[in-house]
């Protein structure tokens, strides 16, 4: 993992939330989140909020997961987002692979997160998760009307067993 070599990833500082509200106003579909919320996630027993920085280019990329009941032992990514630019991939890697390492010790067997179906972001989606993960994607539910018409969301078994 040569390449990853100047990605450090470390827990979302307060610092870091113009730089969150930045890049999520650049993504489709994502919503840019508030000030509070970001700090919120802070807060939230069990959250993860991760950014990628490289050590000459800046920041990279981040990552905010949240805890979810049911099923037991698993965790909603609301968002994952890179700058666009040469390492944005190994950015994305760094952000997961330590996302992986944190889960674990989290003993979280299911991830779930949202998507539209059968676009690139998917594709790309599914062949993080081969890579990080050992494992794809399957399709759980449309989203309701009211959330969002063109996404549905995806679960992410970590055990291979279905989710609880």
């Amino acid at each position: 993992m040569a390449t990853v070599s100047h990605i450090h990833v470390r827990p979302l500082e307060i610092g870091d939330f113009n730089f969150v509200r930045e890049l999520a106003s650049r993504q489709p579909n994502f919503t840019v989140p508030p000030v509070y919320v970001l700090w919120l996630m802070l807060k939230i027993k069990g959250a993860v909020s991760l950014v990628a920085e490289h050590s000459s280019a800046g920041l990279l990329g981040y990552l905010i997961a949240v805890p979810i009941e049911g099923p037991v032992d698993s965790m909603f990514v609301w968002q994952l987002a890179a700058s666009k630019g040469s390492i944005s991939a190994q950015a994305t890697l760094a952000l997961l692979t330590e996302f992986r390492e944190i889960i674990n010790k989290l003993s979280i067997k299911v991830i779930f997160f949202s998507s539209v179906p059968q676009s690139a972001v998917l594709r790309t989606l599914r062949g993080y998760a081969r890579k990080v993960f050992s494992s794809a994607p399957d399709t759980l539910s449309a989203l309701p009307s009211e959330v969002n018409t063109e996404e549905c969301e995806f679960v992410l078994n970590l055990t291979g067993n279905a989710p609880r």
